[in-house]
């Protein structure tokens, strides 16, 4: 069976998309009449003789989890300015791009929305950031990986984002490409504390400030994106409460896992949650499928009053959305086969989580062809207006 074709051409012509599957045509690129359906990318093949030919083009392949299919986006051009750099992170279907120096330390970052399917095929976007030199000075930070990144919003909307990157190590910086002075190009903080190592950071629009929990979720750091106050971060140490009852198997279960990743996640109305992932390592050499894998267990807290973290299994008609890329939320209702109440998931395997009965589950693709490459950026694009 020949693969499904997404042809994306111009914004006009989304509305009129259709995928096309052998003799059969279906309209089903949206199950909404305004936005795209959420997406996760999980793979990027690049095609020509080599990179520094200018006419590379790029074959990317999408999963729709409402209708559990795949979509694939041929002969889109791979810039220039993308050529030697790596997607570090996704936030608002704009991808987030490290340019590295040939001794491997960071230069520079780009966001682009190349990897968006509703980006321009011919002539994707791309914002240079400036260097990650902080007011002027060499930081440490230029040794070190970024491991996610979070942005106010789409530069789509306005062209005074803000772009927050999380290091390995103690570090995370922020880059405004507008900002008022050149001070604001690249601000650097050192976190506290080594819980941060690793974590991952948000931004919350009903605050407006980003976020990043500690490992385990003890602790909330935080920083204003306005950046009036130029100091360390501000953290809050978190109160749980109502937490579940655990059987003995499941304790075995958890006691399995590595130490769970902790992700922190604001729904459209403004309400926060904070999920801890857990599960078990892939061994050595152990080949990535479309499989739950490693993924064994989620634990859900919702922030009530004064940041206090209260254990639920209901979130209503909620999805989360769990990736490499910056976490949200959408409303099921809205995409007719989404399934409420579950955490959709790729990383450690791929699938979704029904919070209540506390059951994973593994994508079933209706293509054969479907995840038929390994797959490598477990990134969710969310949904993108038409």
């Amino acid at each position: 069976m020949s693969s499904l074709l997404l042809r994306l051409s111009s914004k006009t012509s989304l509305r009129k998309l259709s995928l096309r599957c052998r003799h059969s045509t279906l309209r089903m690129f949206s199950s909404s009449s305004t936005t795209t359906n959420p997406y996760l990318m999980y793979s990027l093949i690049h095609y020509g003789s080599c990179l520094d030919d200018i006419d590379v083009t790029s074959t990317i392949h999408y999963f729709d989890p409402v209708k559990e299919d795949e979509i694939i986006v041929r002969d889109k051009a791979f810039p220039m300015e993308l050529r030697n750099t790596s997607l570090v992170g996704m936030s608002h279907g704009w991808g987030v791009f490290n340019v590295e120096t040939g001794d491997g330390r960071h230069k520079a970052v780009y966001v682009s929305d190349y990897c968006n399917p509703c980006g321009s095929k011919s002539n994707p976007k791309i914002i240079p950031l400036h260097p990650m030199y902080p007011m002027g000075k060499p930081n440490i930070t230029q040794l070190r990986l970024i491991t996610n990144a979070a942005m106010t919003c789409s530069p789509d909307q306005s062209k005074d984002f803000v772009v927050a990157a999380n290091c390995l190590g103690l570090e995370i910086h922020f880059f405004r490409p507008c900002g008022k002075t050149d001070n604001y190009s690249g601000l650097g903080f050192k976190t506290e504390s080594h819980f941060f190592d690793q974590s991952k950071v948000m931004y919350s629009k009903r605050d407006k400030k980003f976020y990043t929990p500690s490992v385990g979720g003890h602790l909330l750091g935080f920083w204003d994106s306005c950046f009036e106050d130029l100091t360390a971060s501000k953290i809050h140490e978190l109160r749980f409460c109502n937490l579940p009852e655990v059987t003995q198997s499941e304790w075995e279960l958890l006691d399995s896992c590595s130490p769970p990743t902790v992700h922190l996640v604001e729904s459209p109305s403004g309400q926060r949650f904070l999920v801890k992932w857990y599960a078990q390592n892939y061994k050595p050499g152990e080949r990535m499928t479309f499989l739950c894998r490693g993924t064994k267990h989620f634990m859900v807290f919702r922030e009530e009053e004064d940041m206090n973290m209260c254990y639920t299994e209901d979130i209503g008609d909620l999805c989360i959305f769990l990736g490499r890329s910056e976490p949200f939320c959408v409303k099921a209702s809205s995409f007719p086969g989404l399934n409420p109440n579950s955490i959709y998931f790729a990383g450690d395997g791929f699938g979704v989580y029904d919070i209540a009965t506390r059951k994973p589950r593994s994508f079933r693709p209706k293509s054969p062809s479907a995840f038929s490459t390994t797959p490598l950026f477990p990134y969710w694009i969310p949904p993108m207006p038409l």
